[in-house]
């Protein structure tokens, strides 16, 4: 056994084996090589610098994404349908200037109600104070029991007619009016701007008077009934103590019902069109797609 280990041993090179000098080359120690590097004036070599090339400075590749765009043809099919449905509409009506199968919901010149008093709201949150859009149809009378509250959409502002500041039509501009349905030559018509909305109403784009910042995600949960509160706040400044209607569709049909709820001895008539109790993300889903479906 020592003989074969004696043979193992010599075929292994040792360290001063490998250092021995060669004839064909010369090994050096790594301290030994970088000594030997020529020194550089400049420490940094760019390994890809190399002159540019003329067809490189007449055209210039545009720069691309890191990664390709997504495609939903589901949604562009949705588009064409709601541009071809506004081209339908708009050749029925030239006059009417709306986008896809919506309303136009056109803001502009409004009145502004502000209540300095706070409002406390049903999910804990408070709102110090706040303003309510407003637009109003028609002539009040002497003892003020025509007035019509008018309740807006989820989306909409409180333009729901043109009016002599703001001429634009409204989202309701073929119900409102003198022998309409809700007739100018009768009630007073009184629509807002919902609170939380964008349109004129205290909401998250709003300033928020304890700190002088913007609400933004701070702006509290609301519901119908707090919306519908804030309402009647503009109410009692213009003094009206009873409603002829409180009317609307949509949200404003559940908003409609939450009045009649909560102040039932100064609601004489509900009109609630489309409205419901609660609303769930499907039934706004499907509400887009009977929308879709509609044919003017």
């Amino acid at each position: 056994m020592s003989s074969i280990y004696s043979v193992l041993a010599s075929k292994v090179p040792t360290a001063r084996t490998l250092a021995a000098p060669s004839s064909r080359t010369t090994l050096r120690t790594p301290r030994s090589f970088i000594q030997s590097r020529p020194q550089s004036t400049n420490p940094i070599r760019n390994l890809h610098q190399h002159p540019i090339r003329q067809a490189q400075i007449e055209t210039e590749i545009p720069a691309q994404p890191s990664n390709p765009a997504l495609s939903f043809p589901c949604l562009d099919k949705v588009e064409l349908r709601s541009a071809s449905l506004s081209q339908r509409s708009q050749r029925r009506d030239p006059s009417i200037k709306q986008s896809g199968p919506e309303p136009s919901y056109t803001a502009g010149a409004h009145e502004t109600f502000h209540s300095s008093e706070p409002l406390l709201l049903d999910w804990g949150g408070v709102l110090p104070s706040f303003d309510i859009a407003f637009e109003t149809w028609g002539s009040l009378n002497q003892d003020k029991s025509n007035a019509i509250l008018l309740h807006t959409g989820l989306s909409a502002s409180s333009h729901a007619h043109s009016t002599p500041e703001n001429p634009q039509a409204g989202w309701w501009e073929k119900f409102i009016g003198p022998g309409g349905p809700l007739d100018t030559n009768k009630y007073f018509i009184i629509c807002t701007n919902v609170l939380g909305g964008c349109y004129g109403s205290t909401g998250p784009s709003s300033v928020d008077p304890a700190n002088k910042e913007r609400y933004a995600t701070s702006f509290p949960i609301l519901t119908m009934e707090d919306m519908v509160r804030a309402q009647f706040r503009l109410l009692d400044n213009i003094g009206i103590e009873k409603l002829y209607a409180s009317v609307g569709s949509s949200m404003g049909g559940m908003q409609s019902l939450a009045a009649a709820v909560l102040f039932p001895e100064r609601v004489a008539r509900v009109v609630s069109i489309s409205g419901c109790a609660r609303s769930h993300p499907y039934s706004i889903a499907m509400r887009h797609t009977q929308r879709q479906g509609m044919f003017p």
